[in-house]
């Protein structure tokens, strides 16, 4: 089923039982003009244009809980570290023999080479499934192709916004590739479980001081609370930020590097939902650079 919807609100049309290609096929983009005002820009792309989500919900709220499942993979390319054409390229080297659709986003040679790749799945995927195959598509598929990811790339209900022809783009940017094949979900979460294990940082073991008394609140400062938020956890859609902000912390009272990044790692493992290591990798150096920097 194919929903359609704005950013803002969340409330989303009647679906469309078509497959995505199909539907892409006999899809008219609106042509707009893109404003030059950041604001301007940004209410176009949360209360003007349309985007849609491809799967199965139980509502038409969008959110994590009434998405029930997803059926494409649907990347947004933005931190393109390649040309537009190398990108094309690639795209059509890795993914020729499924299905895919590739189109220009809004924001497209305004903030540089910015596309939206949709691959369907031969099989519907759940939400853990689902942000798995993106993090494995985004880092090892397009291994080369992008710098840093959105976090928002992760979130289960994300919608991602149609196609339009601006200024800068014109109707043959969108590229539909009709193939009879699409990605063959189970081999592709076989190999990116693989992946995932190689990645993962040996677990380490903690005690369990719950029997001790809890600490003087005379003593508490600025450090107290950032000693504890390595274990309170954080909600999705913060995590990066949380995560810059316990490596400023640190760093700011001379914790070794190493030992710093190790409380990280603690940190990020108490969060609902891990960010991917690479992602804490990024994060990290992002604040050691600016840290650290003479």
């Amino acid at each position: 089923m194919i929903y359609v919807g704005k950013v803002k609100p969340s409330i989303l049309n009647e679906p469309i039982n078509q497959p995505i290609i199909e539907y892409f096929k006999n899809y008219q983009p609106l042509e707009i003009q893109v404003p030059d005002d950041k604001d301007k820009q940004s209410e176009l792309k949360t209360t003007v244009l349309n985007g849609f989500i491809s799967g199965d919900m139980k509502a038409l709220i969008r959110n994590n809980n009434n998405l029930v499942s997803r059926d494409c993979l649907i990347l947004d390319l933005d931190d393109v570290v390649v040309s537009e054409v190398e990108l094309i390229e690639i795209i059509q080297q890795k993914f020729n023999k499924f299905q895919y659709v590739l189109y220009p986003s809004v924001s497209h040679r305004i903030k540089g080479v910015r596309y939206r790749l949709i691959v369907p799945l031969d099989n519907s995927v759940n939400k853990s499934d689902y942000k798995l195959l993106i993090h494995y598509a985004n880092k090892k598929l397009l291994e080369g192709v992008l710098g840093q990811v959105d976090d928002s790339n992760y979130t289960w209900s994300q919608i991602m916004l149609l196609p339009v022809i601006t200024q800068h783009t014109s109707i043959e940017d969108i590229i539909i590739n009709d193939t009879e094949k699409q990605l063959p979900t189970i081999n592709l979460l076989e190999g990116a479980k693989v992946w995932s294990n190689q990645l993962k940082p040996k677990e380490q073991k903690f005690i369990r001081p719950a029997y001790f008394k809890s600490g003087g609140s005379r003593y508490r400062n600025t450090t107290t609370n950032l000693f504890e938020s390595l274990v309170l956890g954080c909600e999705e859609g913060n995590r990066n930020n949380r995560l810059a902000q316990i490596t400023g912390g640190l760093l700011a009272r001379a914790v070794d590097v190493e030992f710093a990044y190790k409380l990280v790692l603690v940190a990020n493992e108490h969060f609902n939902d891990p960010l991917p290591i690479e992602e804490v990798n990024n994060t990290f150096e992002s604040i050691c650079k600016k840290e650290l920097s003479n």
